[in-house]
């Protein structure tokens, strides 16, 4: 999953880089306190990306603490979005063609944390 994605230390980082580069954050959260993050975002082409670590020194209780705080962002973020997030399994890319797809990609992910490696 960290194949070709840049290590950056926040949101304002992230936001520079893909300005430069044309796209867009549209959802970022770093933990402070350990080093774990997820994002969405989207490139010039139209195209979504998802990018997360969950840091593998943390205890087990922090990181589905921490999974499960970026499910509940991404569920009241994808509302704002007005899309509906898919039940089925989505399958691993590097790109998606749709928010929902990316969205739903990312929150599948972090239902099951002890299966992230950061």
């Amino acid at each position: 999953m960290l194949q070709n994605v840049p290590q950056w230390s926040d949101e304002e980082a992230v936001q520079a880089e893909m300005a430069e580069q044309g796209g867009q954050v549209l959802f970022c959260k770093f933990f402070k306190e350990h080093s774990s993050f997820a994002m969405l975002t989207k490139d010039c082409n139209g195209l979504y990306s998802i990018a997360f670590v969950l840091d593998c020194e943390i205890s087990p209780k922090e990181r589905k603490a921490a999974a499960q705080e970026v499910r509940r962002l991404l569920e009241e973020r994808s509302k704002s979005w007005d899309i509906d997030l898919y039940t089925r399994p989505v399958p691993e890319r590097m790109k998606y063609a749709s928010l929902s797809l990316a969205v739903s990609a990312l929150i599948q992910a972090f239902s099951n944390p002890e299966k992230i490696k950061g």
